[in-house]
């Protein structure tokens, strides 16, 4: 376990061309998925992407088959109530739960309620301008209210995307079993290798590093997290779209 009792999830973010990772770790195909983000995009506001400056991510992901999620990340463990201060599932499509991300030098804890949905719903309300609200269920709607700082209008949120998802899992690399993620958008592209961790999660952590380098790959030390740097750029291509004058 982590110093805080909770298992981590490490990753790491490699740098240059995603197709000479791939072509490194011998990965073809892979799972698809659409992925979306809400926002408020309000004018004007100070910080900007307001939720994610707040420690709160949505984001629902579409496929064969679909979910929605409502993270706090950065958590705080005070921040969690009883109820919340440990993982569960309720047998009724949610989960729950509550582990450290790690990337690079980063730590941070991260409370993640899930629930699977039909992707049909979810592309009525990213591209049909039906209410985000509709996507969340009755925990999560208590998770936010019992553990949440910031109160959220659902229906005032905008959705960012879609960013191209492309999964593999159970990829060895080196003597680790990890998850391989691409997300592409625009003209950013990311590839992430992740591996998760009950017990000796540092040494684990930098042997996963050790061995992706071993492939002759090269890691990215930007310390900035992905989605913020997807969000960022999706905010901006939204703004410039509504922009007057902008077909």
């Amino acid at each position: 376990m982590s110093p805080t009792g909770y298992p981590v999830e490490g990753k790491v973010n490699v740098a240059g061309p995603p197709e000479d990772a791939l072509s490194a770790l011998g990965l073809t195909g892979g799972l698809e998925r659409s992925i979306w983000f809400f926002e408020d995009l309000t004018p004007g506001i100070e910080p900007d992407l307001p939720l994610l400056s707040g420690g709160v991510v949505l984001r629902a992901r579409s496929g064969k088959s679909g979910d929605f999620t409502l993270k706090l990340r950065p958590c705080r463990r005070t921040q969690l109530t009883p109820e919340w201060a440990a993982g569960f599932t309720d047998g009724n499509g949610f989960e729950y739960r509550v582990e450290q991300d790690w990337t690079g030098q980063r730590r941070t804890l991260a409370a993640s309620s899930v629930i699977e949905l039909d992707p049909d719903l979810i592309a009525s309300v990213v591209s049909e301008g039906a209410d985000a609200d509709t996507l969340l269920a009755g925990k999560q709607r208590e998770f936010l209210h019992d553990c949440g700082t910031l109160r959220i209008a659902f229906a005032g949120l905008t959705p960012l995307g879609p960013i191209r998802a492309t999964k593999w899992k159970n990829v060895p690399v080196g003597k680790f079993d990890t998850n391989i993620e691409r997300w592409e958008v625009a003209d950013l592209d990311f590839l992430e290798v992740s591996i998760r961790s009950e017990t000796d999660a540092e040494r684990r952590q930098q042997g996963l590093e050790t061995a992706v380098r071993a492939l002759g790959l090269s890691i990215d030390d930007d310390q900035e997290s992905k989605t913020r740097r997807v969000l960022a750029k999706l905010a901006r291509l939204a703004s410039e779209d509504a922009a007057p004058g902008s077909s």
